[in-house]
């Protein structure tokens, strides 16, 4: 699975994510085989919007890596276009975590200052979800 237009549109500053090419079901990581109506190998990527809901949310108990000591937030968000990430949630300290509600807007942050570039959502109080 070929995740470099993924990580080439972080460079950019862009969120993009694959599609299958046959009906259109976005997907990340983009699979073989689509799991809406089974096409193999018509990946396309496109920009998405970088507009999410907060899908799931816990808070990681251990250091895995030096930039995030814990305890830290981790999340999986929901796209507007439809795949999950799994995600860190930014400006957020573990405490701040009883602030995160299921469903809840979040608007991604693509820091491509950094090798490799990625991504992370910020909770968007005044947003609405997707």
């Amino acid at each position: 699975m070929d995740v470099r237009p993924h990580v080439d549109g972080l460079r950019a500053g862009l969120l993009r994510v694959a599609r299958c090419g046959a009906c259109g079901t976005a997907a990340f990581p983009p699979p073989r085989v689509c799991p809406r109506c089974g096409a193999r190998d018509t990946v396309e990527w496109f920009t998405a919007s970088g507009r999410g809901t907060v899908w799931s949310a816990v808070v990681f108990h251990k250091t895995y890596l030096a930039e995030h000591p814990a305890p830290y937030p981790v999340a999986v968000v929901e796209l507007a276009e439809g795949p999950r990430l799994v995600t860190t949630l930014a400006g957020l300290l573990a405490d701040d975590l009883r602030d995160i509600r299921i469903g809840q807007a979040v608007t991604a942050e693509i820091d491509a200052n950094r090798e490799p570039p990625r991504v992370v959502f910020r909770p968007d109080p005044e947003g609405e979800a997707p």
